[in-house]
């Protein structure tokens, strides 16, 4: 046999006894899987769900001109320097109060010839009744014929005529001037401006946004799964980030009867004081839906991440659970039925034992039977 073939059989065998020998060292050296657990613990679950409501104002209205024309003023508010400066967001303003003015020079001379018509037909007026008690009087003794008393009495009716007409038109002289004035339709705070002396305004124009935020409207959606449970009247209890250490009362005024077509959640309202302006409009709050009975939702919660896909059943899903044998300690799968997510934990109804010691972390890299090592 060719002494070269010897050799590298020999080099061949050497290098595979070394191999054995550190794949059977490395075996004896090789760490266990280090898990996390926990302690399955039986209980009635509490089904109280935090969700985010929308604060919105309670009166909500788009101020805009009945009529075309150039803003020439706006209202004129005390700043903080004791300086007048027009009307902005965050200003208060009072029902009644004009809000901007357009140019209505032609309107207001109409105005103008409209109480000139007015004048001059209550004259006209004022002297057709004299006249007319004048003919009474002398009808009434025979010294006037009837012809001419008929002929005074029409001339006063004429004078009453014109005297409606002139009124009438003094009347829609005066509207249209006040079309050209923009008034607060209510009291509270402006909360957008969108015109400046110059601009073109015309009905299509909203000029300002007023909204009512002495009372607020808290707005959430929640599901068909949990609109059952709420009832108009029912108090609550919400927070915002910008109060944390307040807590605002109030009580659901409406439930919207359908769910919107893209979220498919309900609208749900609540009412809320807010005389002290702490709550403004788009801010975020919080709260939590009152729980549902106890009795309905027994069982056991446990991390979403120590569920994993049973062995078993391809549609199926299974914890490790660990287990004793022979001193060593066992991460054994253990297929469950799950119920409803809370947060980032799952009710498990059944499959588990009370006082079972369930694997949370770590679950990825098991395999069924495998020895652990439990860690804090």
């Amino acid at each position: 046999m060719p002494s070269r073939f010897i050799a590298a059989v020999g080099v061949t065998l050497g290098l595979s006894f070394l191999t054995a020998c550190d794949s059977e060292e490395t075996q004896q050296v090789a760490p266990l899987q280090p898990v996390r657990t926990e302690v399955l613990t039986q209980g009635a679950l509490s089904n109280d769900i935090r969700y985010s409501a929308n604060i919105e104002a309670n009166t909500q209205v788009n101020v805009t001109f009945k009529v075309t024309g150039y803003v020439t003023e706006l209202m004129q508010i005390k700043g903080s320097d004791g300086t007048d400066r027009a009307i902005q967001a965050g200003d208060v303003v009072t029902k009644g109060d004009t809000l901007a003015t357009l140019d209505s020079k032609d309107i207001r001379d109409s105005l103008v010839q409209a109480n000139s018509q007015v004048s001059a037909a209550q004259a006209n007026l004022n002297k057709g009744k004299q006249d007319f008690d004048r003919a009474t009087s002398l009808f009434n003794s025979g010294s006037m014929t009837a012809p001419d008393y008929d002929s005074a009495k029409q001339e006063y009716e004429n004078a009453l005529a014109q005297m409606e007409n002139a009124k009438a038109a003094q009347k829609i002289a005066e509207n249209n001037v006040n079309d050209f004035d923009l008034t607060a339709p209510l009291d509270g705070v402006v909360l957008q401006r969108n015109i400046d002396v110059g601009t073109l305004a015309n009905p299509q124009t909203v000029a300002f946004v007023i909204a009512d935020t002495s009372t607020v409207k808290a707005v959430f959606g929640v599901p068909d799964s949990r609109v059952q449970s709420l009832e108009i009247g029912n108090a609550q209890t919400l927070t915002t980030q910008s109060y944390p250490e307040r807590v605002f009362t109030g009580k659901i005024s409406e439930i919207a009867p359908s769910a919107d077509t893209n979220s498919r959640v309900f609208d749900v309202k609540i009412n809320l004081d807010n005389e002290d302006e702490l709550l403004k409009v788009g801010m975020i709050a919080s709260l939590n839906l009152p729980k549902e009975t106890a009795d309905a939702h027994q069982g056991s919660l446990v991390p979403l991440a120590a569920i994993v896909r049973s062995k078993n059943d391809a549609k199926g899903y299974a914890v490790f659970v660990l287990k004793t044998e022979d001193s060593k300690t066992i991460a054994s799968l253990t297929d469950v039925k799950l119920g409803d997510v809370h947060g980032n934990r799952i009710t498990v109804l059944s499959g588990l034992a009370p006082d079972d010691q369930v694997v949370v972390n770590g679950t990825a890299f098991l395999r069924d039977g495998q020895q652990v090592a439990v860690i804090p």
